[in-house]
């Protein structure tokens, strides 16, 4: 695995923590298909931790003018007032708990940390829950990847395996952003 693919894990693992809307799983699970499970392991721990770093980033904001923040956050593709509200009212209770279950539930980091830093909540411990956070959903997203493309092999369609990829991934932004586009 060349340098090249952690770059881009962890540069979009910071994009995406603050103003872009697809995940890094995206380039995490072609780094499955392409060098398989274990290798790709280190991309997910680089884009967890640049969006951790990141998610800092956007705590200061949250906390210096979480208005702004807020506003900005309206003008990324998805995010509507609904996930602003959510993201308010989660940071307000077990917010460890529901950076977890935000991940996987579709609710964006970056939000999360905004509102982390209007609420004041303390930055390192915020950082420090935010990168296992990160990584469930990673290791989740790459292990489905892990087990389609064993799948793939298994049938003969390993040649495949980036066609069906991307093929996935259109589908599952095509489902999400007509959900999102619904609310």
């Amino acid at each position: 695995m060349g340098l090249i693919w952690i770059f881009v894990a962890a540069f979009w693992g910071v994009a995406e923590a603050t103003v872009f809307f697809f995940v890094p799983d995206v380039v995490l699970t072609a780094g499955v298909m392409k060098f398989g499970f274990r290798r790709a392991l280190r991309l997910a721990v680089f884009a967890a931790g640049s969006a951790s770093l990141a998610g800092i980033g956007m705590w200061m904001w949250g906390a210096h003018d979480a208005a702004a923040a807020r506003s900005v956050m309206l003008l990324v593709p998805a995010i509507g007032p609904d996930l602003l509200a959510r993201a308010h009212s989660e940071i307000a209770g077990l917010w460890p708990l529901h950076l977890f279950v935000g991940a996987i539930t579709g609710l964006p980091y970056k939000l999360y940390a905004i509102e982390a830093g209007a609420r004041g909540i303390n930055p390192y411990l915020f950082a420090l829950v935010s990168f296992p956070a990160r990584m469930v959903r990673f290791v989740l997203t790459m292990g489905l990847t892990a087990i389609a493309r064993e799948a793939l092999s298994r049938m003969q369609w390993i040649r495949w395996r980036y066609h069906v990829l991307a093929l996935g991934w259109t589908l599952f932004y095509a489902v999400y952003f007509s959900y999102r586009a619904a609310m």
